[in-house]
C-alpha cells in the first residue's frame, strides 16, 4: 500500500470552488449561537438581529485582499493583538537621498 502525503499538512478542505469546510463549520456555528439567542431578543428586533447575523458571518467568512490566505476575523485578531513595541528598521541612505531631494528641489525620477 502507497499513501499519498499531501505537501501542507494545514490546508483546507474544498467543498466547491469558493466554499471551505471551515466556511461550512463557522456558518453552522454562528448560525446556531444566533439561533439560540434570538429569544433574548425583542420581537420587534429580530430582523435587525437576524441582518446582524448574517452580516457578521459574511464578515468573518471574507477573505482581505492583503493577505488572502487569512480569513477577515484572524486578521482582524492579529491586527488587534500584535506587539506594538517592535520597530522597524529605516535604510538610513534611502533617507538621507530623499532629504537631499528635497533640499534641492531636484526629481531624479
Amino acid at each position: 500500500m502507497q499513501y499519498k502525503i499531501p505537501s501542507e499538512i494545514g490546508s483546507e478542505l474544498k467543498i466547491n470552488r469558493l466554499f471551505y469546510l471551515t466556511d461550512l463549520l463557522v456558518v453552522l456555528i454562528l448560525g446556531g449561537i444566533g439561533f439560540t439567542f434570538r429569544y433574548v431578543v425583542h420581537s420587534s428586533f429580530v430582523w435587525y438581529y437576524a441582518i446582524f447575523w448574517t452580516v457578521l458571518m459574511v464578515a468573518w467568512l471574507i477573505r482581505p485582499k492583503t493577505n488572502p490566505k487569512l480569513r477577515m476575523a484572524k486578521a482582524l485578531f492579529l491586527a488587534v493583538t500584535r506587539d506594538r513595541v517592535t520597530y522597524c528598521a529605516i535604510d538610513k541612505k534611502e533617507n538621507e537621498y530623499s532629504k537631499d531631494e528635497e533640499l534641492r528641489g531636484e526629481d531624479f525620477t
